[in-house]
């Protein structure tokens, strides 16, 4: 996967004074030594012959596991690296670009220069610093490329972004092949709680495995292209989710859920509590780390609450619809650990959080239920 920087440098300097090297230092928050560059390749015509400072005003620490992958020697090949490229962003806040229409939102884009970094390191891989809001500057040209030199620097970042996909698509295969192995040692005919979340652990891997893969892409063309390779030769039971079809084995015995009316009260409990959850306090979670996550929690228990609840059976299996429940008190408990990071600072504890143990203890209620 892209090593991806650009919220977590602090300032740079990209220097490609001398034609068919760049060269330059970066210095990265939460990386203790400054990124040394000596790459063979050119700048885009706007960076080509010049050097280029810049710095962040505004920077995010970076994450550790990030940092693990680094090494402060980066030698490779440039591939794109221009001050020129143009990106499309919305002036509206997430609050009002969930209220607004089409129209609104649509309206509200505009172009921005962005300062695009990108470099293909021999022990690193693909790394790319992109932004919109840092202060850089650029000197004068001291020569300028030519047509067949532009040419050139085209083609070879090219050939390093193939060789760095088609690694990517290589590193898929081998970890699908792995959930492939892990998944065949689930017992077939087992459809209690534990084999399906070891199912759906499964195809969380996957999943992540693949989106991981599709971040590689920059166009939906390249997306459409990684996903077709990504599968090429394998079966189409790769693309299933461990879902109601599951056939099992020969013996496989269907423990089909039917709630009772107690059941569906607490599941309308649920999707109530969700939805204000979400009306009264999102704006609280807006900008916070768990923000994410929230947002996950709240949609996906209304799921299970929709998948357990129904007068005439759900045609979910017992064991599925409990597994799918823990996975969210899970969820809500990792939600709350990280909002009581507050309270250890001698801060107000967002509002938010007896209410989402109150949606905690509804989950709990609903997985044991379901299991009597």
């Amino acid at each position: 996967m892209a090593i991806r920087l650009g919220e977590s440098i602090y300032h740079g300097k990209i220097d490609n004074s001398v034609k068919g090297v760049v060269t330059g230092e970066i210095v990265v928050e939460g990386f203790l030594d400054t990124l040394v560059l000596n790459l063979k390749g050119n700048c885009h015509p706007d960076l080509a012959g010049r050097i280029l400072t810049f710095r962040n005003p505004s920077i995010e620490m970076l994450d550790p596991y990030v940092s693990e992958a680094l090494i402060a020697s980066q030698e490779g090949f440039v591939g794109e690296m221009t001050a020129s490229k143009k990106r499309k962003f919305h002036t509206l806040s997430a609050e009002e670009f969930q209220k607004a229409t089409p129209e609104e939102r649509e309206a509200a884009y505009v172009w921005k220069n962005t300062l695009y970094l990108e470099w293909f390191s021999h022990y690193c891989g693909r790394i790319v610093i992109e932004a919109v809001d840092y202060h850089w500057e650029i000197d004068d040209a001291r020569w300028e490329l030519n047509d067949a030199e532009i040419s050139a620097q085209v083609d070879q970042a090219a050939a390093a972004m193939n060789m760095h996909l088609n690694m990517a698509v290589e590193l898929f295969q081998e970890t699908n092949e792995e959930i492939r192995a892990e998944e065949a040692e689930i017992d077939p005919n087992a459809n209690d709680e534990f084999a399906w979340e070891k199912r759906l652990a499964q195809s969380d891997r996957r999943a992540d495995a693949f989106h991981a893969l599709m971040e590689e892409a920059r166009t939906p063309e390249e997306m459409e292209q990684l996903a077709e390779l990504a599968y090429e030769d394998q079966d189409e039971e790769d693309f299933s989710e461990p879902d109601s079809e599951f056939s099992g084995g020969s013996d496989y015995v269907r423990d089909e859920y039917k709630p009772t009316r107690e059941v569906s009260a607490v599941c309308k409990s649920i999707k109530k509590l969700c939805k204000s959850l979400i009306k009264e306090g999102y704006d609280e979670m807006i900008g916070l780390p768990e923000q994410g996550e929230f947002l996950s929690l709240m949609v996906k228990s209304q799921t299970v609450a929709d998948m357990t609840m129904g007068d005439s059976g759900t045609g979910f299996e017992r064991g599925f619809l409990i597994a799918h429940a823990k996975r969210e008190i899970a969820r809500s408990q990792r939600v709350v650990s990280g909002l009581t990071i507050f309270e250890q600072d001698g801060e107000p504890v967002p509002e938010v959080v007896p209410r989402l143990w109150e949606l905690r203890d509804l989950l709990v209620n609903l997985a044991g239920k379901i299991r009597a």
